[in-house]
């Protein structure tokens, strides 16, 4: 565990959308640990799931393109054996970003899984993501240094599309249960200064894990986005 005078650093591209699940596929997929409320200023990216239900993950879907309204969407689950053991459908999907329950079957084979998603027939995206039994069990959860849920800031619709350019970083302070106990804003620069609140708010949803050392001590973390329209 870093000591509270070093600072643990990652940057991330924070778009005005978010960015295909691959490159080419004309839409994009991102998971959520849980739900946003509505309005939320924030929302936590999961880097994995677990199958305990004791979660509501979220499978969010938006297409980079216009697309035509009231499209038929379709998600298909592949577990780690590479069976589909999973295929929901979703009307009138307009192509804005959607969120759906993941609602992940306990009878898959933990491991990498593959998220498909088709809009009328045609596939938007893929894109795949580690589920583990428990999050005991999870890769995605071994390593106190970083963060098994990510808070990103949400996309402020009152800073015009074209404006959308600038940078904000924030430093969260760690103890040692793996939760943010503080957030600072460290910079914000361009459209940055006016999303700080959201980076607070980021901040705080970030998760952890816990570190099992008798010595371990609260540790700081820098998180870094950068706004950029393209």
């Amino acid at each position: 565990m870093k000591t509270d005078s070093a600072i643990v650093a990652f940057a991330l591209l924070l778009s005005s959308t978010t960015g295909p699940a691959f490159a080419g596929d004309p839409g994009y997929i991102e998971f959520l640990w849980a739900p946003s409320a509505e309005g939320a200023l924030a929302r936590g990216e999961a880097f994995g799931f677990v199958l305990d239900g004791e979660r509501d993950h979220q499978v969010c879907v938006g297409a980079v393109d216009a697309r035509p309204r009231h499209g038929f969407l379709r998600i298909d689950v592949v577990d780690a054996a590479g069976d589909v053991v999973q295929s929901r459908h979703h009307d009138h999907f307009d192509g804005e970003k959607a969120c759906y329950p993941a609602d992940l079957p306990p009878s898959g084979l933990p491991g990498d899984w593959t998220f498909h998603v088709y809009l009328d027939g045609s596939l938007l995206a893929t894109k795949t993501i580690e589920v583990a039994g428990t999050l005991d069990e999870a890769s995605f959860h071994a390593d106190p240094a970083r963060p098994y849920v990510l808070g990103r800031p949400n996309y402020d619709p009152g800073i015009p599309p074209g404006e959308y350019v600038g940078r904000l970083s924030w430093i969260m302070t760690v103890d040692a249960t793996g939760v943010v106990r503080n957030v600072e804003v460290e910079a914000a620069e361009g459209a940055g200064k006016l999303m700080e609140d959201r980076a607070l708010a980021a901040g705080r949803l970030t998760q952890f894990p816990p570190n099992p050392s008798p010595t371990a001590t609260p540790f700081k973390v820098r998180q870094e986005y950068f706004l950029d329209t393209d």
